[in-house]
């Protein structure tokens, strides 16, 4: 047992996000192209062995050594391969994460982390500056109260194609997140909402999209001139995409007004306890500072 500092993320729910992310670590001497994950809210710790567990076949040829200072310095054979990036606001929580990870198995997972103090939207923009403001990161993952206060920061930062996954308890805390991507239009492609908790393996997928309701729809075409050819066609099409509260699910409408965010498991009739991860890939590139 180790000392709860702040509430851990359990090893079934841990497991659920290593996958989401979906790494695929390669040799210290192949081709594979490196990892660079982020880690946004270090916490008790237990997340972040997952993670380092999942890229650690990448670094198995490191020569490893660690200074007085407490963190970890590579002397690489062909490379650093993988890396985790874990930032934490709170000194003594990454302290002692730090600590959760150096004791556990003599600390052979300390080679596949960075730990960094410090807000995370600070830390993006220092790495870009250095970095010359091109994407890093490969993966990233919030697990923060106001996660949704750094997407547009981290999305600078992912490259396309990059995975990156919000964990938070609440769902309300989710909308916020797709509300933003929305109302910013960050390139990011939403791909699944998962509930998970207690007695759920596997996660519980939730449809979470925005719709419009189809009396408003009704009342725009009123009042707007529309071109009348074909519309018998899309009317048809509507009726597929209506449910039984008569809302339209639209996914690529001109207009942006009327639109409400609406959320309902897919499976199951009653929600209790667990939290929610929300996983979006990056399907273009936008210049950092945009």
């Amino acid at each position: 047992m180790t000392p709860r500092m702040v509430t851990p993320i359990y090893s079934p729910d841990a497991n659920l996000i290593v996958s989401l992310l979906d790494f695929h670590p390669g040799s210290a001497s192949g081709s594979d192209p490196v990892i660079e994950a982020l880690e946004a809210g270090t916490g008790h710790g237990a997340l972040t062995l997952h993670l380092a567990k999942a890229v650690h076949a990448a670094n198995a040829e490191a020569q490893f050594s660690e200074p007085d200072n407490g963190h970890p310095s590579f002397l690489m054979k062909g490379g650093l391969r993988a890396v985790i990036h874990t930032v934490e606001v709170s000194q003594k929580h990454s302290e002692h994460a730090m600590k959760i990870v150096r004791t556990f198995r003599r600390g052979m997972y300390m080679r596949d982390l960075r730990f960094h103090v410090g807000d995370v939207s600070d830390w993006i923009d220092r790495q870009m500056s250095t970095r010359g403001a091109d994407p890093f990161l490969t993966h990233a993952l919030l697990d923060l109260p106001s996660s949704h206060t750094h997407l547009e920061k981290v999305t600078f930062a992912l490259h396309v194609d990059g995975k990156l996954v919000v964990f938070n308890p609440s769902i309300t805390q989710i909308n916020k997140a797709i509300e933003l991507v929305r109302s910013r239009r960050l390139p990011l492609q939403l791909e699944r909402v998962v509930e998970v908790g207690p007695a759920m393996t596997g996660g519980r997928v939730w449809d979470i999209r925005f719709v419009k309701p189809r009396a408003l729809i009704n009342v725009l075409n009123k009042t707007k001139s529309v071109d009348r050819s074909g519309e018998d066609d899309r009317a048809a099409d509507n009726e597929d995409r209506v449910n039984s509260k008569g809302i339209i699910y639209e996914s690529s409408a001109n207009e942006d007004e009327g639109y409400e965010l609406v959320c309902r498991p897919k499976a199951g009739d009653r929600i209790s306890g667990g939290g929610f991860v929300a996983l979006w890939s990056k399907n273009k590139t936008r210049k950092y500072g945009q």
